[in-house]
C-alpha cells in the first residue's frame, strides 16, 4: 500500500474515531448550538416605546431617557453587558385578540430580547418570562371629567357600562374575572388617544389601565391589583436574560445604589416611582 493510500486509510480511521467519541455527546452538541446560548461579546437590546414618561420615553432633542434607561444601564454595568435600547412600538412586545394577550412580533423574531417595565401578571406568565420584578405597580379606572355615567370601581357587576383599555394591558378581562367582576363588552383601544376618545364621545365609560394620571380624564381613587409582585423585564419565553439579569439586579439592590437610582430619578423626573 502507497503512502498516499495509507494517510487515507488513516484520515478515516481518524473520523470514524472522532464521530464515536462526538456522537453520544449530541446533548452538549445541541446545548452549545442551541439559539439561547449567546457569545460574551452578544448586544442585548431593550425595546423603548419613547412614550412613558418617566420610565421610557424620548426627550425634547429626541433621546431615550427615564427611569427603566437608567436601570438597564447600571445593571448591565454590574453584570458586564454590552446593552443597548431601540425605539419599537409597544404592540412588537405584546398586543390583545378577543380578550387574550398575546407575545408582540419583535420580540418573538428576536428584533430584541426584553420589553422593560412590564407588569408580571398570570395570563402573561402563559406567554413570557420575567425578571425579577424592580417596581410596584396597581390598577385604576378612568372616567370622563365629572364621572357623568356613574361608573362605581367599587361595584361587582360592570355589566350595564362598557369598558376599555389599551391592546397588550394587562389589566384585561383576565384580570377583571380574578377580581371577582361582572363584566359585558370591553372595547380593544390601539392606544391612549383612541381610549381617551372612546370616553369622551361616551362610546364607553371606563378605561381599565395601570396609569395614575391620565390628561384629561379622572382617575377614580380605588386602586386594584392585576400583578404577580411588580413588573420587570419581560422576555420571550426561554430567554437567558434573566440569568445574568437576576443575579446582577440583587447585587446592584443589596449595594443601596438601586434605591438612590429611585429617588434620583424620582427628582430628576419630577415623579414618584414606586421602586420594590
Amino acid at each position: 500500500m502507497g503512502w498516499n493510500a495509507r494517510g487515507l486509510c488513516l484520515g478515516l480511521v481518524c473520523a470514524l474515531a472522532c464521530v464515536s467519541v462526538v456522537a453520544p455527546n449530541s446533548y452538549l452538541l445541541s446545548i452549545l448550538t442551541s439559539p439561547f446560548v449567546q457569545p460574551d461579546n452578544k448586544v442585548w437590546l431593550f425595546a423603548i416605546s419613547g412614550r412613558r414618561k418617566p420610565f421610557q420615553f424620548l426627550n425634547d432633542i429626541g433621546e431615550i431617557e427615564g427611569f427603566n434607561v437608567d436601570l438597564i444601564k447600571e445593571v448591565c454595568e454590574v453584570a458586564g453587558k454590552d446593552c443597548k435600547m431601540v425605539l419599537s412600538e409597544f404592540t412588537e412586545c405584546t398586543f390583545t385578540s378577543r380578550n387574550i394577550n398575546y407575545p408582540g412580533r419583535g420580540l418573538m423574531a428576536g428584533w430584541f430580547d426584553a420589553c422593560p417595565g412590564y407588569a408580571i401578571s398570570v395570563d402573561r406568565l402563559s406567554a413570557f418570562d420575567f425578571t425579577l420584578p424592580f417596581v410596584q405597580n396597581d390598577a385604576t379606572f378612568a372616567v370622563a371629567p365629572g364621572n357623568p355615567s356613574g361608573f362605581d370601581p367599587s361595584a361587582e357587576d360592570f355589566s350595564s357600562f362598557v369598558l376599555t383599555h389599551l391592546t397588550g394591558a394587562y389589566t384585561n378581562a383576565a384580570c377583571l374575572r380574578r377580581l371577582h367582576k361582572t363584566f359585558g363588552d370591553i372595547i380593544i383601544a390601539r392606544d391612549l388617544p383612541e381610549a381617551k376618545a372612546l370616553l369622551l364621545n361616551g362610546t364607553a365609560q371606563a378605561i381599565f389601565s395601570p396609569r395614575s394620571a391620565i390628561p384629561d380624564l379622572e382617575v377614580l381613587p380605588d386602586h386594584v391589583i392585576c400583578s404577580e409582585g411588580g413588573a420587570g423585564m419581560m422576555v420571550k419565553k426561554g430567554s437567558p436574560l434573566p440569568d445574568w439579569w437576576n443575579p446582577a439586579f440583587r447585587s446592584y439592590f443589596r449595594s443601596g445604589r438601586f434605591h438612590s437610582l429611585c429617588r434620583r430619578d424620582g427628582r430628576k423626573y419630577n415623579r414618584t416611582i414606586n421602586c420594590v
